[in-house]
């Protein structure tokens, strides 16, 4: 599995428009709901999941990237979103830092081999030296796309 497999123009967001992390997670999972990836009668359901997950530990790991995750029940298949935030949200973070890059992660509850490595890879990529700030200073989608790729 790669990043680049996970992100198309369809669950990328390049202009996150959010103050808040409860705002950032509403407008992603409505992106995705109005690209047709997940069904509006299951968006309460999956915004409670994000915040029960929060309420227990940030998803906030630090240096600007935070990776939202759950298991979401009626959830039919994997579905995944990247958004950047330049202006950075508050969500926090272990070190204090703004959120500039969301990782979402929404998994079926029969999936958890799947949501284990889904979040290995992800926070692995991410790690990786120099892809954070490149991604940040992409000038849009198809630019993003293509460091996802090459990374």
């Amino acid at each position: 599995m790669l990043v680049s497999d996970l992100i198309n123009e369809t669950n990328l967001i390049p202009d996150l428009q959010a103050t808040d992390r409860p705002s950032a997670y509403r407008i992603m999972v409505q992106y995705l709901t109005d690209h047709g990836l997940i069904n509006k009668d299951i968006v309460e359901s999956i915004l409670q999941s994000l915040q029960a997950r929060e309420n227990k530990m940030t998803t906030a790991m630090g240096g600007g990237f935070a990776l939202p995750h759950a298991t979401i029940p009626k959830l039919p298949k994997l579905c995944t979103l990247l958004a950047r935030s330049p202006k950075g949200i508050p969500c926090d973070a272990v070190d204090g830092k703004l959120v500039t890059i969301f990782f979402l992660i929404l998994v079926p509850p029969d999936q958890n081999q799947t949501h284990l490595q889904t979040l290995a890879t992800v926070a692995k990529f991410f790690n990786r030296r120099g892809v954070k700030s490149k991604i940040l200073q992409a000038t849009g989608t198809p630019e993003i796309l293509a460091l996802l790729r090459a990374s």
